[in-house]
């Protein structure tokens, strides 16, 4: 396994077979198969990658079509307050028995009139007065509309933030990459250089060997970091919907970007306001107490009017013109429980709600108070990063000189590729954390799609 160290006595012979046989191990695992050759690269910056998720991820087509049916439920509670008016028109072949019809028999039996035939055409209407139960409802639809609008920008935030912490991530992944090419590179130099003092007589076959082994050990964190990018770009592909094995290329570079200046009250103020879950539940409490007065209101008489205009006539006869109007009032007596089984229905839901609303609350607190947090602490990381390269660079120019003037061996040198190797991977990690925590910031604050989408500028090149 990579991660267990044999010894050295066994190392040694092994790695210098290995420089014979295995010479290049960097350069087979930069070449990526031929299939993925075949297929053209996909060029990202972050704002592109984003702008591809949200329009191709099926979640964010999910909640489309969700506001799309709450706007259908909207319509419909509407319709039920709109006048609707309906045009009729029949035939009838009648036959009746007048006895029957007027509920008095006649002497001589029953008297049977017809048959005959007659016809009507008319137009119906019918148009609600009053009725507060179904004003309400059609409230409750308007609100449940902002509630399906609000959950889908929720959605598009959280798409937001899994694409740009998986794009952050490859940021860090190509980094480390680059670092590890940048050490082969040197160790290649510095063990050439340990070679050419073995056969001056300056330096020693043991000097040779560690130069050599170091640069093996860096080939290793090489082959490493390149399959940490591949992976992360695999993953990246993943959420933009790519066919598998799409080669992508990515425009942006880790760099420290821009911090804003706030407070945590601010920051708070601010995701409370923008945060779409708050306005999801804002929306949905009002929704449940639009829903609470529609069952009270079951209890209030309603109004009713309707009217029928036509023509009646027999067949073959003159038709004459008809209409009748009306007046209808309805006062609810008993209902059955159904009225305040539903008062105690959307009760329950603005409780829930309520409930919700706290945890969440609560949630964007601890979110921004984490992100601010690691934010502070991930600049002040990056400063002390960026010293520790300039002073590893340095000793490691010192202690290459003094190998190459034959003062000392070269542990000195070895010891400073490490330390070299760990001040740039601190400093990597460092920018990631930095660029992550801001966009945690962001996302806390409700505020992640506005900040990295509709800005011109690639977020993590600023």
């Amino acid at each position: 396994m990579l991660s267990q160290s044999p010894s050295p006595s066994r190392v040694l012979p092994a790695l210098a077979v290995a420089l014979l046989v295995l010479g290049g191990p960097t350069a087979r695992a930069a070449n990526p198969p031929a299939q993925a050759e075949a297929r053209p690269a996909v060029t990202l910056t972050l704002t592109q990658a984003l702008r591809r998720a949200l329009d191709q991820n099926p979640r964010v087509h999910l909640s489309v079509l969700a506001l799309a049916e709450s706007g259908d439920d909207r319509r419909m509670a509407a319709s039920a307050l709109m006048p609707t008016v309906a045009a009729q028109a029949y035939r009838q072949r009648a036959k009746n028995n007048m006895d029957a019809f007027i509920g008095v028999p006649t002497p001589h039996g029953p008297q049977v009139v017809g048959p005959f035939n007659w016809g009507q055409t008319a137009v119906e209407a019918h148009v609600p007065l009053f009725d507060l139960a179904l004003w309400k409802r059609w409230r409750a639809s308007q609100h449940a509309e902002d509630s399906a609008r609000a959950q889908g920008r929720a959605v598009r935030e959280e798409i937001a933030a899994l694409v740009v912490g998986q794009y952050l991530r490859a940021l860090r992944a190509q980094a480390s990459v680059t670092a590890g090419e940048s050490r082969v590179e040197l160790a290649q130099a510095l063990a050439l250089l340990a070679e050419n003092q073995q056969k001056q007589g300056v330096g020693t076959r043991l000097d040779t060997l560690r130069a050599q082994l170091q640069l093996q050990t860096e080939r290793q964190r090489l082959i490493q970091a390149q399959t940490q990018r591949l992976t992360a770009l695999a993953a990246l592909g993943r959420l933009l919907d790519l066919e598998p094995g799409t080669p992508i290329q990515l425009l942006d570079t880790l760099a420290a970007p821009a911090l804003a200046v706030g407070t945590f009250q601010e920051a708070y103020q601010a995701g409370l306001t923008q945060r779409p879950e708050l306005a999801a539940l804002d929306a949905r409490e009002k929704a449940a107490g639009s829903l609470r007065e529609a069952a009270q209101s079951l209890h209030l008489p309603s109004l009713v009017a309707t009217g029928t205009y036509g023509s009646t006539g027999l067949q073959s006869q003159p038709w004459a013109t008809t209409y009748q109007l009306s007046l209808g009032l309805k006062v609810p007596l008993f209902t059955g429980g159904l009225v305040s089984a539903q008062v105690a229905r959307a009760r329950s839901q603005e409780a829930r709600v309520q409930e919700s609303r706290r945890e969440v609350k609560a949630q964007v607190g601890y979110e921004v108070q984490v992100a601010q947090a690691e934010l502070e602490s991930a600049a002040h990381e990056v400063e002390v990063a960026d010293l520790s390269v300039s002073l590893s660079t340095e000793a490691l120019g010192q202690a290459r000189h003094r190998f190459e003037a034959g003062v000392s061996s070269n542990i000195e040198v070895i010891n400073a590729q490490d330390e070299l190797a760990r001040a740039a991977d601190s400093q990597i990690s460092a920018l990631y954390r930095q660029n992550q925590a801001r966009a945690d910031l962001a996302h806390a604050t409700g505020q992640l799609e506005a900040h990295f989408l509709l800005r011109d500028q690639p977020a993590a090149t600023r």
